[in-house]
């Protein structure tokens, strides 16, 4: 199973390729590409992808905090279907655009008996429509998220023993923060640099490669970026009434690498920093050639996401209208299985059917020689049998003669038409019949059908028993009819024949 992890910075657009064998996780490869506007990264997107050879799989698309509006907020409800559905209208009046161009997603980031406090985001829906159209001839993102979040979420995985940490993400032109207390992302926020500091820190791997003069203006830079990052802590603090504080720093991005960017961060903070190391925390293994180990703070983010290609998303923006059209083969791979079980269901199927047909005939051929084995037994000098049913009813004909004319079923004036006429004229008209069934055979004659009351019936019985053609009459059975809804009488008479 292949995952892309694409990570759209404010600066770059960065991309890993995962694949899963088993237990072991492999990266496949990796490249980072310039990002001139954020909010048009297609045409990079499309790059990176022909220079990645992404064929199919997973992919997950990361998004930087600076494009979406983020606010911690509290709930009175424990149900995340609950808060999905009332969360737009608590972000209505807290929100600068019309909340209906808008696309809203939370994670819960503290659990209480009495409700939840969620960090909600909020991403207008034409940047992620653009997004959608103009890459859709490339790659189709099954995950769309926040970065961030893909990156917070890995770490409080793997930071299980030291969960309070400030994770700092330092990209060329801004930073992104994620404040982490008991394995819960409490606070998201993206800062913008100083136009200086870009300026210094720019196409810098580490402060080495800084002149002397250059250094000491950036770390004062790096002293301000860490001041603005100092008042987001104390002022999320004094919202939520927060008074733990982070015990070490985690810095990613391409300038987790310079080395006065830790220092000073180290200074100001007076907390232990370190760099990222995914790829050693998550034991993944390198294919050759990738370069990755070299610049792994870099792709960070992107790492994240590729792995999270393999679990399930906490939050996914790709839902109601723009919800990714599900195919019943994601993969070449399951169609081609697909394919192949298809092909071999029908093999089988056929297989029977001709199993079947042969196991017919053989039995339609045994019978049939024992047929002929009786027919050659009963009619013997016989040479050829060709039918031996059919040979063996013309012989039988043959021997037995014409069928003799079967004796009427009633004779002189007891036919079937002289009792009829004699039962018609012994009822009277005024008795409403209606006849159902009627059998004659050689001693009795039975009237089934429905009259209007039970002294109809014993009407008919009293005038038919006065026929000199019945030696007696007998109401089988009378009832009242349930399915006449005028309250017909259901009967059954038995007429005895005289001798002949």
């Amino acid at each position: 199973m292949y995952s892309l992890g694409i990570d759209i910075g404010d600066s770059d657009v960065t991309g890993v390729v995962l694949e899963q064998q088993r237990k072991t996780v492999v990266l496949k490869a990796c490249a980072t590409l310039p990002l001139q506007d954020v909010n048009d990264p297609a045409e990079q997107i499309e790059l990176l992808c022909r220079q990645l050879d992404w064929r199919e799989g997973v992919v997950v698309c990361g998004l930087p905090l600076s494009l979406f509006s983020i606010r911690n907020i509290t709930l009175p409800f424990t149900d995340s279907k609950r808060i999905a559905q009332i969360l737009p209208f608590e972000l209505e009046e807290q929100l600068p655009a019309p909340i209906d161009t808008l696309l809203t997603e939370f994670v819960v980031s503290r659990r209480e008996k009495t409700g939840n406090m969620v960090v909600a985001f909020a991403l207008e829906q034409h940047l992620l429509e653009n997004l959608l159209t103009r890459t859709g001839s490339s790659v189709d993102p099954d995950i769309i998220v926040p970065s961030m979040v893909s990156l917070a979420v890995l770490l409080t995985r793997l930071e299980k023993t030291w969960s309070d940490f400030l994770l700092i993400h330092t990209d060329q032109q801004s930073c992104s923060l994620v404040f982490v207390l008991d394995g819960q992302a409490q606070l998201y926020r993206s800062l913008a640099y100083p136009e200086q500091l870009a300026a210094h820190l720019s196409g810098h791997d580490n402060g080495n490669d800084l002149p002397v003069s250059d250094v000491a203006v950036a770390r004062e830079h790096i002293r301000h970026l860490c001041r603005l990052i100092e008042q987001s802590l104390q002022y999320f603090q004094i919202e939520q009434k927060e008074n733990r504080h982070p015990k070490r720093i985690i810095l990613s991005g391409p300038l987790a690498g310079v080395e006065c960017v830790r220092e000073e961060m180290a200074s100001v903070f007076s907390l232990p920093v370190e760099s990222l190391a995914l790829m050693t925390d998550t034991a993944l293994f390198c294919g050759e050639g990738t370069g990755a180990q070299q610049e792994e703070q870099q792709y960070g983010c992107a790492l994240a996401l590729a792995m999270q290609g393999f679990k399930r998303p906490e939050i996914n923006f790709r839902k109601e209208r723009f919800a990714k059209k599900r195919n019943i083969f994601k993969t070449r791979r399951q169609l081609q299985g697909a394919l192949v079980t298809t092909v071999l269901l029908l093999v089988g199927a056929l297989g029977f059917l001709w199993y079947d047909y042969h196991t017919l005939q053989q039995r339609n051929q045994a019978l049939g020689d024992e047929m002929t084995a009786i027919f050659q037994q009963t009619f013997a000098g016989v040479p050829v049998v060709r039918d031996p049913f059919a040979e063996m009813q013309a012989r039988v004909k043959s021997a037995t003669g014409p069928a003799s004319p079967s004796s009427p079923l009633l004779h002189n004036d007891r036919r079937v038409l002289g009792l009829l006429t004699d039962i018609s004229r012994r009822i009277p008209s005024s008795v409403h019949l209606r006849v159902n069934r009627l059998t004659i055979d050689q001693e009795t004659v039975v009237i089934k059908g429905t009259t209007d009351t039970f002294n109809a019936v014993e009407t008919m019985k009293s005038v038919l028993a006065g026929s000199p053609h019945f030696k007696s009459v007998q109401i089988v059975s009378a009832a009242a009819d349930k399915a006449d809804k005028h309250g017909g009488i259901r009967f059954e008479m038995q007429l005895l024949l005289e001798d002949v």
